[in-house]
């Protein structure tokens, strides 16, 4: 409470300094009636300056006085004449009438957003990926959707399951967070399948953001936070339907539904459903390329618009996944639990329901009160060969998060409390894992503005786990402007993760290696430190060039090694002893050559090694770098739409095989290899069609499998995987939308 006291301390000293520098008044109008009253929201700010804050609904307001001596305050709002008042540095009141103005006719002012863009504006680095990006491919779910992305890695965590993972500054997804819509998302046992778990038709938006995240959404994210932003009740369409086939007998079917209730009430539909049945051996090593799964996930949501100042949205999805591998004549009822034919089969089930309140304060629209929970139950069972794995998680989470000024505009505080609690049931065989989790906690950020040059986001929070204590979490970021055109960025803050070692490992179950545990596994920490710099050039014509160059670098105090070196036969687990470490490096320009062509060129370099049985090496499985081109060209009113993404992948380091046999042994490093993705979409009035191909270079990693012709011996291992499972493949599908 120490930290805590000092910080409310700190903050009273600069509440009580502006208190005593404010200028304020209020602001009027004349009715019909030529009676005076209250004018809402007028902009005032001091001449010359981005220093300014709006009137409240009686017409009030307060603004810090700009620099020693006297200074010009202007008032203006839209449709009434605009007026400047010089301020004496002796006064600190300022009432004004503000008059009806001339009138003109409405003007639209349009620019066209493209797939991707940073913002120029947030302290945190961050990169959104808008709908238009996300339907550059066919983006059937989240794992899809960073093909374009030179920020993310995306690849298979073996080679029979199906599961993607994802790799973020170098370091595995699990560190960073995952957010719907700023509520805690796809957690603990969820992470292993998580990505399949979210359709691309129903997300509106995905954002990325480098490095510690504010500490308002807790203390988890240690690279960054991945918040994906579904479509919204009040503004999606009564229909929308996407069909979706490609040449591997993939069938997708996505329906989303938008219904106005009522004047207050809105609420939306969202359906999927997903079919692969075809079993394809490309390789010939007998086991399916990719297993066999059904989905069906289904959410529906709310929300409440009332013309007063409290706000409600809630919703529930449920879902239920099967999916079945192995060998190409594995047949569950009669195969499971024997050594006839190698197979996997995981079954999931998960149920879903968050809720989201506001207030916002009729005289102070600066101030507002908003609270989130969510509950998740998850379920899932797993055969892998002769290992059998179950796993059950139920979590709720809560937040409270109060807002307000210092002030003004430019000071804004939030302050609350939140509360996470996670009951995890795991057993592998007969190694049981049983952990429950209270977590509650609570937090302060304040946020300066000076659209100007500055801006930052200094944090701190308190949260006690019952398992692990208690956990401190400062984070800071800032922004810079060098010029108009240039922005500098920083950050550093510390992150802390729960292991779940069984979920998060569950790819290494499709493998003959025994799970070995030295000694209790502690909670994961790291400080992670970042810098951004971020310049444009005006080309004419509106025409713009962006380039960014970053650099972050991740340091755990302890982390939970994975270690797959010691020996073929086992897989270890164990607290870090020594260094564990990760520098990324990233620079990227997009530009706008010609109206509606978008090109991006990026390149990605990571260092990342880690203290494995004693010795400071590379972390296995880490490609070193990644290259990435981008060209998107669309016809007027994107009648016909042309994209192309082009990814250079580095090599990796492989685990240790070399007490193999021989001919079971791999080399140290896995080749570089190319890949492109290309898609033609054209539009009609009220549907779209798109076709396209992904990994048009045919690349595959043709032996994934170790041993596949004795997959219950002792060599065989599905888990080696480095590169492209499935090989050039085409699809087709249809976008109907009813406005």
């Amino acid at each position: 409470m120490k930290y805590f006291h000092i910080i409310i301390i700190l903050l009273s000293v600069v509440f009580d300094s502006q208190s005593q520098n404010l200028v304020s008044g209020r602001v009027m109008e004349l009715n019909a009636e030529q009676e005076k009253v209250a004018l809402s929201f007028v902009n005032v700010y001091w001449s010359e300056t981005s220093h300014g804050t709006v009137t409240d609904e009686n017409g009030e307001y307060a603004i810090t006085r700009h620099g020693s001596e006297g200074h010009s305050l202007v008032f203006s709002f839209v449709g009434y004449a605009p007026d400047t008042i010089w301020v004496p540095i002796d006064q600190n009141v300022v009432n004004l009438l503000m008059r009806i103005g001339d009138q003109i006719e409405e003007v639209t002012v349009a620019k066209r957003i493209g797939g991707s863009y940073i913002s120029k504006l947030k302290p945190i680095k961050t990169e959104f990926i808008t709908e238009a990006g996300l339907q550059k491919l066919p983006c059937c779910n989240l794992s899809e959707s960073f093909e374009n992305s030179a920020t993310i890695d995306v690849g298979f965590a073996d080679a029979v399951t199906g599961a993607k993972h994802i790799k973020m500054l170098g370091l595995a997804g699990v560190y960073s967070q995952m957010l719907f819509e700023n509520i805690p998302y796809l957690r603990g046992l969820e992470s292993a399948f998580g990505l399949n778990f979210v359709p691309g038709p129903w997300m509106e938006s995905i954002q990325i953001s480098k490095g510690a995240a504010a500490v308002i959404n807790g203390y988890e994210s240690t690279t960054g936070q991945i918040n994906i932003e579904y479509k919204k009740p009040e503004k999606g369409d009564p229909l929308f339907v996407n069909l979706f086939a490609n040449s591997l007998g993939r069938l997708e079917a996505n329906l989303t539904s938008a219904i106005k209730v009522s004047d207050k009430w809105n609420t939306m539909f969202l359906v999927h459903g997903s079919s692969m049945q075809n079993k394809i051996d490309r390789n010939k090593d007998g086991f399916l390329d990719i297993p066999m799964n059904r989905q069906i996930n289904v959410f529906n949501r709310w929300k409440y618009n009332p013309e007063g100042n409290f706000r409600i949205q809630f919703g529930f999805s449920v879902l239920d996944e099967l999916r079945e591998g192995g060998e190409l004549d594995f047949e569950y009822e009669q195969d499971q639990g024997t050594m006839n034919a190698y197979g996997i089969n995981v079954k999931t089930r998960k149920y879903n329901g968050f809720t989201k309140l506001g207030l916002l304060f009729k005289d102070k629209p600066y101030q507002s009160i908003g609270f989130q929970a969510s509950g998740t139950f998850f379920q899932q069972e797993g055969l892998f060969g002769l290992t059998q794995y179950s796993g059950e998680q139920n979590s709720l989470y809560s937040n409270l998060i109060f807002q307000s000024i210092i002030g003004n505009t430019n000071h804004m505080i939030s302050m609350g409390g939140s509360f996470q609690y996670d009951d995890y049931h795991e057993l592998m065989d007969t190694d049981n894992h049983v952990r429950t989790e209270y977590v509650p906690g609570i937090f302060g950020q304040y946020t300066y503005t000076s659209p100007e040059k500055f801006n930052g986001i200094a944090g701190l929070r308190f949260d006690y786990n019952s398992v692990y204590g208690l956990l401190i979490t400062p984070r800071l970021h800032l922004r810079y402007m060098l010029d108009e055109n240039t922005s500098l960025r920083a950050s550093a803050g510390k992150g802390y993760r729960s292991a779940n070692v069984l979920s998060e490992n569950i790819g290494l179950m499709a493998s003959s290696r025994m799970f070995i545990f030295t000694g209790e596994l502690d909670m994961e920490k790291a400080w992670n430190y970042g810098m951004n710099l971020m310049r444009d050039w005006q080309l004419g014509n509106d025409k713009e060039l962006t380039a960014s160059l970053d650099f972050y670098r991740t340091d755990f105090q302890n982390q939970v090694v994975v270690d797959r070196d010691r020996d073929v036969s086992h897989v270890y687990f164990y607290n870090l002893d020594g260094k564990s470490y990760s520098n990324n490096f990233q620079a990227e320009v997009s530009l706008e050559p010609v109206e509606r062509f978008d090109i991006t060129l990026a390149y990605r370099f990571s260092d990342v090694k880690s203290s494995i049985n004693g010795t400071l090496r590379e972390v296995p499985l880490t490609s070193r770098y990644k290259g990435l081109i981008s060209l998107s060209y669309a016809t007027p009113f994107r009648k016909w739409a042309f994209d192309f993404t082009g990814q250079l992948n580095g090599q990796t380091r492989l685990p240790d095989t070399d007490m193999n046999p021989p001919q079971y042994q791999l080399g140290g490093y896995s080749p570089r290899y190319v890949i492109l993705h290309a898609q033609v979409s054209k539009r009609f009035k009220w549907f779209e069609i798109y076709a396209g191909g992904e990994n048009l270079t045919d690349f595959r990693q043709e032996n994934p499998i170790i041993a596949p012709e004795d997959p219950f011996g002792p060599s065989f291992d599905a888990t080696m995987v480095w590169g492209p499972l499935l090989g050039r493949r085409f699809y087709a599908g249809i976008r109907y939308t009813l406005k």
